[in-house]
């Protein structure tokens, strides 16, 4: 679907100073631009409306909550409004396409992403998460590395990325045996180490309507290097001042930028976007699956999988979905079976609904359309759409055979004599249905699957309808030998009737012979 805003990305290491990234979204603003000015001397419409160019924010359009937006110096983004789609003959996804190959390779950048806006389900179209234990992350970072480049080696797959990003330099301060034993404790290393170089609050002026902290700390020529650090002077609890690279040891490490747990282990989420002109997400998961990850487990026999992303909710949605068909399928055949008074019948009926499904499958291939999870919604209104034709033939060819019209001339009345009703009914749904379909608008991009499904799907089975419903119908009447004026040819009302309870018999009561009786008189 095609989208009304796309953005491009960029992070640096945590630490890089603010102007590289401006440079860099600089560059990427102008290249936009480029692509646009040589739309326009082509004697095509322009491509966008509004440039945003951020630095020092990116926010992440597949996330929710506080870990959607990313701050500091070494990100940046820019932000690019599309035209609407009729307006322009260029889709979104080409565009994107365009600007990152004019943009190319950022030197020195960890993450470079190109993104459009999504009304889809949430995440990439690959995205998995690689969990280990602590003592097991040199392993995990190893096997991160090879997931991604197998999933490199998959044609129409960029923008392969993790989570896993260094942080900033940092020193760590660690008492030696000989420090602890001249009696200095840890806390007051650091505190002395953060008053040499940060400062001390030691009181506090009043200027006008202000207050003005006087903070002091070593001079700057005195702080500049890991030196100095180890030549600070701290007093120990014999009272001498000693240096601090006498009593701690002091190693320069550079930490994670975010550290991710699941269940107490350490996660790292390994994404990646698709270009759906070449490839198709599905199909690079199923072959990873089958082919590499087995491997891949193999040699790291510590690491865990949990799959995530647009894959995962899909493949929830569509089990939700299925679960739900087939409830309305098995409701629908209980009440057709209670108004049919027929095991079978109901049978009939919904035999139009895989020719339905059939028929939508076609109109989604003249249309040029993507299969999607709209195009399921479309294909479960759909069933209870395509019955209604069969319902009324099968309800006529019932009572005709019933009034003792043999089967074949039952068969074909009822396609001569319905003919009119079932088209009527098919073509009035299919009518409020074009418009929609021919509709080009952002928001109707989403319902035109869900259209197509319908009316390719309620125009096919009406075609058939007429063909499929006789011939099934003369199949049943062979079957259970059904004859004209045969109102129960399962012989539902005999087994009912066989089944009812006998009634007791009747016993006439006579009266004796007035000559038995017995007189008493007075």
């Amino acid at each position: 679907m095609d989208a009304r805003q796309i953005e491009a990305s960029v992070g640096f290491p945590d630490g890089t100073p603010a102007h590289f990234v401006d440079e860099t979204t600089r560059r990427m603003v102008r290249e936009i631009e480029q692509i646009q000015a040589e739309e326009i001397a082509a004697g095509r419409p322009k491509l966008f409306t509004t440039v945003r160019r951020t630095v020092g924010q990116v926010q992440n359009p597949q996330a929710l909550g506080p870990g959607a937006t990313s701050e500091g110096s070494h990100v940046g983004s820019v932000q690019i409004a599309l035209v609407p789609l009729e307006e322009r003959e260029t889709t979104s996804e080409r565009i994107l396409s365009l600007w990152r190959e004019r943009v190319g390779e950022v030197v020195g950048a960890e993450s470079v992403k190109y993104t459009s806006e999504s009304m889809g389900p949430g995440g990439l179209p690959i995205e998995f998460k690689l969990l280990a234990k602590r003592s097991e992350l040199p392993e995990l970072e190893r096997a991160v590395e090879q997931a991604k480049s197998i999933l490199a080696n998959y044609d129409g797959v960029f923008d392969i990325d993790d989570d896993s990003r260094p942080g900033k330099w940092e020193l760590q301060i660690k008492l030696t045996e000989q420090g602890r034993t001249s009696g200095v404790t840890l806390d007051e290393l650091i505190r002395t180490v953060r008053a040499a170089f940060y400062g001390e609050e030691v009181m506090r002026l009043q200027r006008g309507r202000h207050e003005v902290k006087l903070m002091v700390r070593y001079p700057a020529d005195e702080r500049k290097s890991v030196e100095d650090l180890g030549n600070l002077r701290i007093r120990t609890a014999d009272g001498l001042e000693r240096p601090v690279a006498d009593l701690a040891e002091i190693s320069v490490y550079r930490g994670q930028s975010e550290i991710n747990r699941i269940d107490q282990m350490r996660a790292i989420t390994i994404s990646g976007d698709i270009d759906t002109a070449k490839n198709n997400a599905f199909q690079v998961i199923a072959d990873f699956k089958q082919k590499h990850l087995p491997k891949l487990l193999a040699d790291h026999p510590n690491i865990f999988i949990r799959w995530e992303g647009q894959q995962q909710q899909t493949v929830e949605s569509f089990n939700s979905m299925f679960i739900g068909f087939a409830i309305a399928i098995v409701a629908m055949y209980v009440l057709l079976t209670i108004e049919f008074r027929s095991y079978v019948q109901p049978l009939l009926i919904l035999a139009i609904i895989p020719f339905g499904i059939i028929g939508a499958v076609f109109g989604h291939w003249v249309m040029g359309l993507e299969f999607t999870i709209f195009s399921v919604f479309g294909l479960i209104a759909l069933t209870g759409v395509v019955v209604n034709d069969s319902i009324v033939l099968l309800d006529f060819i019932n009572h005709a055979v019933r009034d003792g019209m043999t089967i074949r001339e039952a068969v074909m009345q009822a396609g001569k004599r319905r003919f009119r009703p079932v088209w009527l009914t098919s073509m009035t749904t299919m009518a409020g249905l074009v418009p929609v379909l021919l509709e080009t608008s952002f928001q109707a991009q989403v319902l035109i699957p869900m259209a197509a499904s319908l009316c390719f799907g309620v125009l096919f089975s009406t075609l058939l309808v007429l063909i499929q419903m006789p011939v099934a119908y003369e199949t049943y009447a062979w079957w259970f030998d059904v004859q004209p004026g045969d109102s129960d040819p399962e012989g539902l009302d005999e087994d009912e009737a066989d089944d009812a309870p006998v009634p007791p018999p009747i016993v006439e009561r006579t009266e004796a012979p007035n000559a038995d009786r017995e007189t008493v008189g007075v």
